[in-house]
Order: structure tokens, then sequence, then C-alpha cells
């Protein structure tokens, strides 16, 4: 799925749409933000947050210095930042702090998680920006990324392109 996100109101029904599709799931598949800085990844994730039942405890903001936060939501949110990662050896502790089961993992600069921790289910947003629009490519991958998405497609108030 291809979305054109045209301001920020769009990027926040996109959020929402997430947050109404995750709150009742049972399984929740991580979701890999990829794309450039200023592209609206925190920006979108700080949506989702605040759309999700607890969140008037969390104060979203990007996790670059100390690579997670953990927002007592409903369901919990680990919202982690790989961007000072870049060419260290990654941290094999990581991984199951990353991906364990007590939380929904949004992972922003995915690009710098190696291949071998790549999770077999996932949902993977690419963001590129093109003016003052924002394009994102959604991919699921595992049936429980799918029904996800599918749930976002209708829930969002955005058509895809």
């Amino acid at each position: 799925m291809i979305l054109v996100l045209t301001s920020l109101e769009t990027t926040a029904a996109l959020a929402r749409a997430f947050a109404a599709c995750v709150a009742d799931s049972p399984v929740l598949p991580p979701v890999l933000l990829r794309g450039p800085l200023g592209a609206g990844k925190t920006t979108f994730i700080r949506e989702l947050v605040q759309a999700l039942p607890g969140s008037e405890n969390a104060e979203v903001s990007s996790p670059s210095f100390n690579l997670l936060n953990l927002y007592p939501t409903t369901p919990p949110v680990g919202h982690f930042d790989l961007y000072r990662t870049e060419g260290r050896e990654f941290d094999p502790d990581l991984e199951e702090t990353l991906f364990a089961p007590d939380h929904f993992c949004l992972l922003e600069w995915a690009e710098y998680l190696p291949g071998d921790y790549m999770p077999d289910s996932r949902i993977d947003m690419l963001w590129t920006v093109n003016g003052d629009n924002r394009i994102v490519r959604l991919s699921a991958h595992g049936p429980e990324a799918q029904t996800i998405l599918d749930c976002v497609e209708k829930a969002a108030s955005i058509q895809p392109d």
C-alpha cells in the first residue's frame, strides 16, 4: 500500500488508524520505519501513541540518545531509534528487548537493523519526502502483519495512491 500524506492531519489520521487496529489485536508485529530525517517517522509515532489508551501518561519524544522509550499505553509501546547505532556492532541483547512480546515495537531507523535480526513477522514503512508531501510505502510480512495492514487500510481516511 502506498499513501500520500499531504499534511500533519493526514499523518495523524494514519496514526489513529494504526492505533485503532492494534488496540484489540492479540498479536502485534513490530513496525519498522525507514526514511530520511524529517520524513515524519517520529511525528507518526507520537500521534499513534497519543491515540492509544493511557497516552496521558506518555511524553513522546525521539529516543535517539537512549535508543528506547517505553510508553505506558494499552498496549504498551516500545519506541526504538537505531540512528546512533549506525556503523557500530549490533548488541544481540538488544534483539531480545526489541521484539519482546510485552510491548508493541515501533522501530525508527530500521535500515540500521542487521538482516540477521529482521523479524519474520513485521510491518515495513518506507517514508520519503516529495515537496510538502510524505510518501509512505507499507508492506506486511506474515499473516498477523497483513491483518493489521488490512485493518489500517479500511480505517484510514487516506486513500492509497
